[in-house]
């Protein structure tokens, strides 16, 4: 019965560790969650439920003039951009065992977790008044962000995800929140289907 046992653990997790990762290459609409993805070695996180973000890069994102009202909106949300993100992932991978957490530094890395970095390229809120009267894709806010997911000090995945808000009247802050929180829970997706 024992041997029966070993055996039946041995081809179990075997199994899943075949179907565990996505092959190396490229991927557009990766599993209908992550808008690009390239997986540039073999990786295997069937284990690992612990995820650390590092600090979040922002420093490509085009910020508004600063007697622009959404100006101290954006600057608000940049700041607190990598709790956020850790937050809204958490809430939506507690249930399956994970836990996120928010890295101290750039160059934390963990052989036991998956550790996720990302490069935020766009934070614009658009303009309410063209979303509502003119639409057709006048006025979208925009959000997009460039990511690597490492395994240990390799890199193993490059993603790219963008999301636009299309109709939302909303105000400014509630909209940029929305915005970064829906971009949260497609990676939070994607560790969940890593």
């Amino acid at each position: 019965m024992k041997k029966c046992m070993i055996v039946l653990t041995l081809v179990n997790f075997m199994i899943c560790s075949l179907t565990a990762q996505t092959e190396v290459g490229k991927y557009t609409e990766w599993k209908n969650t992550i808008d690009e993805l390239e997986v540039i070695k073999p990786y295997n996180f069937t284990q690992r439920k612990i995820v650390y973000i590092l600090p979040v890069e922002t420093s490509e994102v085009a910020l508004p003039q600063k007697n622009n009202d959404n100006y101290p909106i954006v600057t608000k949300i940049l700041k607190n951009l990598s709790e956020i993100i850790a937050e809204e992932m958490q809430n939506n991978l507690q249930k399956q065992g994970y836990t996120v957490k928010v890295a101290d530094k750039i160059d934390f890395r963990d052989s036991e977790a998956i550790v996720i970095h990302l490069k935020w390229k766009e934070l614009d809120l658009g303009s309410r008044a063209l979303r509502a009267w003119v639409g057709f894709g006048a006025g979208n806010a925009k959000f997009s962000t460039d990511g690597v997911v490492f395994d240990g000090n390799d890199e193993v995945i490059r993603f790219s995800q963008k999301r636009l808000s299309v109709m939302d009247t909303r105000k400014y802050e509630d909209l940029a929140k929305k915005g970064v929180k829906a971009i949260a829970q497609d990676l939070a997706k994607m560790v969940a289907k890593l």
